[in-house]
């Protein structure tokens, strides 16, 4: 699961500039070729300013990182949904800020396909995201730990379903004018395989849900006077619906 875009907080407000401009500058010039000195003038701040915010290249270029992890925790933890809708749901979150932001987040990748340094770094990122639910699923899911293996694969099924969902969305940009309503089919798309590969791992992790128990059938019926045996079954069979 890589980070979201850098040029739109995880509230939705206005964006944050410096980090588009110089995700799109390193895009446009290289990654090598762009010092940090035009980095900063992109940016609009001084070199020792920039190296305060972002403190290197690199550094910028996952600048969202720890923002979008914290949201992402901050909404599992504030969650009602039960845990793998929770954590599904969270995904949707990181997904949600790459459509929003179509721009910043093709540039990046971009970048990231010419420097392996940051495909290596954007691993790490990836395997952040597995820890926080892993985390999560470990602390809600009943039985103490029973499942821990299991939950490991599910929290690693979720992040490579939405890797694999981001990188297709990211190779293939819908034709103009489309674009709006693409994300959408897309975003659904994705929702819709979160939710079976909960569905597939909940027996496991949650337990299947008990089979509902067929309702009793009551008869009621009334013979007048003393009846024998026979007459009584006969009865109950006439009544039975």
């Amino acid at each position: 699961m890589t980070s979201p875009p850098s040029n739109q907080p995880a509230d939705g407000h206005p964006a944050d500039g410096p980090v588009a401009a110089a995700i799109g500058l390193l895009a446009k010039q290289g990654y090598d070729a762009t010092s940090v000195e035009e980095l900063a003038e992109a940016s609009g701040m001084s070199r020792s300013t920039f190296f305060r915010r972002f403190g290197s290249k690199e550094d910028v270029v996952f600048a969202d990182h720890e923002r979008i992890l914290r949201q992402v925790n901050d909404r599992l933890a504030g969650s009602r949904l039960e845990p793998l809708a929770a954590v599904a749901d969270a995904a949707m979150l990181v997904f949600d800020h790459h459509l929003q932001n179509p721009a910043t987040s093709r540039a990046r990748h971009a970048l990231l396909q010419a420097v392996p340094a940051l495909r290596d770094r954007e691993l790490v990122t990836s395997h952040r995201y597995e820890r926080a639910f892993l985390q999560f699923l470990n602390e809600r899911l009943p039985g103490n730990g029973r499942h821990e293996y299991k939950a490991v694969a599910f929290a690693a099924a979720v992040v490579a379903v939405h890797n694999a969902f981001l990188r297709q969305w990211l190779r293939t940009p819908p034709p103009s004018g489309q674009a709006e309503a693409a994300d959408r089919k897309r975003a659904k798309a994705l929702a819709a395989e979160l939710q079976a590969l909960s569905e597939t791992f909940r027996p496991a992790l949650i337990g299947a849900t008990a089979a509902a128990q067929p309702s009793p059938t009551v008869v009621v019926t009334v013979l007048p006077g003393a009846a024998d045996k026979e007459a009584i079954a006969r009865a109950v069979r006439d009544a039975l619906p």
